[in-house]
């Protein structure tokens, strides 16, 4: 077998010729919805801050200001992120081609573990390349591509159950120091609930165990150390995210899963939902591309017919079976009996998500179609008389497989695959290419083998990328979101730089304006938001001045005089489309900021006071404004409070002329500080308060797991499975 390293970058190579749409010089698409929306402007705030030599621990951009440190999606700690921000240091922006770099990357990876993971159970070379295929490259990894989060965790699940499988077969605890790793990496990819996933689907695998024999208490005990020593060696991301979560209620997020058998068609039939990517979006609401591909179908088909007929012994597949069945069980939440038993907890109500098993599904169907195909490839049961011996040369098989590959591909830009019932013939024609093929390559040896195998590949490869790529689930056309300094799109270059022009007041986003992700690259700072972390206190306040449009969009009466002085706003982004467009256009309060020439309005409220006041008489002017530190002027006849309009948060501290001084509630979300009479220098300054301790505990742990990587495996520290 080939080193890991070279087969990653055959996978490498293969993964750039796969999304070659989307790379250039081609890049005629890129990757749409909360990749751009969400994760990019995460990404490039972190960017910007580590840039100019700050560590990014407070966000004013968003719900008037918010804890970075402890939004988890930011993956501000994933290793991942650290590679993507070292290569694009030189740049004075992070471009949006890095973060999809960056996620192309996690395909070849999830191949090379699950590969190496599969080999590991004595597979052959073919069955478990073509099982690592169904993994890395078909439905669910296509699919998820928009959520960082799933696929930065996804990829490395098949290290922590070859872990575990080391750890039964050696009868130590020592390689588990993988399942730590993987439990670590899985949570700072930024989405705790991929974390619960391998959690759930790793414990199912440990208490099964390769062989079988159900009952491995000990490896499950072991594996409960690994995952929260895990959980405890993201220290410096979990423990402001705890602080952070007093100031949330918690939600019910784990859904009444997917009941309905019609969902889970598309495993087999790729295009039965129509995902053409000139298909409108609203098309088959709730369904998903999922397709396991042809080496997914006929593996899992010959262990259906081993298991059906009792041909053979199929104890090792019990593992990836219990994972299947409790994926399907959690993913389907039958009779409500999961939901019903996880709302018993808030924080797993909180965290868990029965859409998200299904990575759970492909994994165990890599597992058990790599068992399948194994046993094709011996041939043992399948010997293929039924194929003419002339036809089963190379020359006939790669033929097959070129003329197939060609008319998929030729289809492909287009779109143009029958849906419904009618789309059953797609994948039944390449299941047959396939077989045959696999019947070719299982008689050849030598280099002819190799030229078999690679076409087999290549095939299989197209056929994922026809119906996995360019589609309306993980494409949109262009380069994708960029950002300039002195024009934004759709907006009057005059009014965009007059916005920029104000660092410290707010931008009102109207109905119709830009989303609220995206505001966070070009500076402005908004009362809105699209984030988890959205408070309790902050929902209160907005249910005195403004109202939900949804769980977290929330909108602003710009004729509410009282709510536009309190939350600081000077500007309002709007389009002639939204209702208020011609209230406000006609409101002498607001005056239209440069020409009618554009998409986005932009009005200036021109009785607009800035996020901060001083009440007692007095005077306030701005020293200091950046993210972490407010500092002010304060002139005061009379005592009197200085009034802040950020979020409340413990980790502010503020100082009156160098001297401590305690920050209130106001409003009960934002802050204020009392100012005795005479002049004074007032300092608000954020620290997360966590962050340092969580830093020195995961630094402690990252030193364990060192040291249980190089020594925990010594005779004396053997553990009896």
């Amino acid at each position: 077998m080939r080193s890991p390293i070279t087969i990653f970058f055959v996978a490498l190579a293969a993964t750039l010729a796969f999304f070659f749409e989307y790379l250039p010089p081609i890049r005629i698409v890129h990757i749409p919805f909360d990749l751009d929306a969400y994760h990019f402007p995460l990404f490039d705030y972190a960017f910007q801050s580590l840039r100019h030599g700050r560590l990014p621990q407070w966000d004013p951009s968003m719900y008037s200001g918010m804890d970075f440190l402890a939004n988890v999606q930011a993956a501000l700690y994933y290793p991942g992120t650290w590679l993507m921000l070292l290569l694009s240091w030189g740049r004075q922006r992070l471009s949006y081609q890095s973060v999809e770099d960056l996620v192309f990357l996690h395909f070849p990876l999830a191949f090379v573990l699950c590969f190496c993971w599969l080999r590991a159970r004595k597979l052959t070379d073919m069955a478990a390349a073509l099982g690592a295929v169904v993994y890395a490259y078909s439905g669910y990894m296509c699919l998820q591509m928009q959520h960082f989060g799933l696929i930065g965790a996804y990829a490395w699940f098949p290290l922590g159950l070859w872990a575990i499988d080391q750890a039964e077969e050696r009868a130590s605890w020592k390689p588990l120091w993988k399942v730590a790793m993987v439990s670590a990496l899985c949570f700072l990819a930024g989405y705790p609930p991929s974390w619960v996933v391998f959690a759930v689907l790793a414990g199912t695998y440990a208490i099964v165990g390769s062989t079988g024999r159900v009952g491995k208490w000990s490896l499950a005990a072991g594996l409960v150390v690994a995952v929260t020593f895990g959980l405890v060696l993201c220290a410096v991301q979990v423990l402001p995210a705890w602080d952070a979560t007093h100031f949330r209620q918690p939600e019910d997020n784990y859904g009444f899963g997917f009941k309905e058998p019609i969902f889970y068609i598309s495993y087999f039939i790729p295009n039965f939902f129509d995902f053409g990517w000139n298909v409108p979006v609203e098309t088959n609401p709730a369904k998903e591309y999922l397709y396991l591909g042809a080496p997914g179908l006929l593996g899992l088909g010959v262990v259906a017919w081993f298991m059906l007929t009792g041909r053979r012994s199929w104890r090792p597949l019990w593992s990836g079976l219990a994972v299947l069945v409790v994926s399907l069980i959690l993913t389907m939440n039958p009779y409500n009996i999961p939901r019903n038993i996880i709302l018993h907890s808030s924080l797993l109500a909180d965290i868990c998500r029965s859409y998200y098993f299904l990575a759970g599904v492909t994994l165990a169907a890599s597992l058990l179609a790599a068992y399948g195909l194994d046993e094709f490839l011996r041939g043992d049961a399948f010997r293929g008389e039924w194929i003419p011996r002339r036809l089963q040369g190379v020359k006939p098989a790669i033929v097959v497989m070129g003329v197939w590959a060609i008319a998929e591909g030729i289809r492909w830009p287009e779109a143009d695959f029958a849906h419904g019932w009618k789309a059953i013939w797609d994948p039944l024609i390449m299941l047959l290419v396939f077989t045959f093929s696999l019947f070719v390559f299982r008689r050849q040896t030598g280099d002819l083998r190799v030229w078999v195998a690679a076409a087999l590949l290549v095939s299989v490869g197209v056929d994922y990328k026809v119906f996995g790529t360019y589609k309306r689930f993980d494409s949109s056309v262009g380069e994708g979101p960029r950002f300039w300094p002195d024009r934004y799109t759709g907006m009057n270059t005059e009014a965009y730089k007059t916005i920029n022009a104000e660092h410290v007041s707010r931008v009102l986003l109207g109905e119709f304006g830009p989303l609220p992700g995206p505001t966070r690259q070009v500076g402005w700072r908004i009362p809105q938001g699209f984030d988890p972390l959205l408070t309790t206190q902050y929902r209160e306040l907005i249910a005195r001045y403004g109202k939900f449009r949804t769980d977290r969009e929330l909108e602003i009466d710009p004729q509410n005089a009282e709510a536009m002085r309190l939350f600081g706003i000077r500007y309002l982004v709007t389009a002639e489309a939204g209702a208020s467009y011609k209230k406000i256009s006609v409101d002498p309060r607001f005056k239209m900021v440069g020409p009618n020439d554009s998409y986005f309005k932009v009005f200036e409220y021109l009785d607009a006071q800035p996020p901060y006041r001083f009440e007692g008489g007095g005077t306030a002017a701005v020293r200091t404004w950046q993210p972490e530190i407010r500092a002010f002027d304060v002139n005061a006849s009379a005592p009197g409070a200085l009034r802040l309009s950020e979020q409340f948060f413990p980790g502010w501290k503020a100082t009156i002329d160098g001297q401590p001084a305690p920050v209130d509630r106001w409003e009960g979300a934002f802050q204020s500080v009392t100012v005795p009479a005479g002049q004074h220098i007032v300092e608000f300054r954020y620290r997360s308060r966590y962050w340092l301790l969580g830093l020195a505990i995961t630094l402690l742990c990252l030193t364990g797991l060192v040291w249980w990587a190089r020594h925990g495996g010594r005779a004396s520290d053997r553990v009896d499975l």
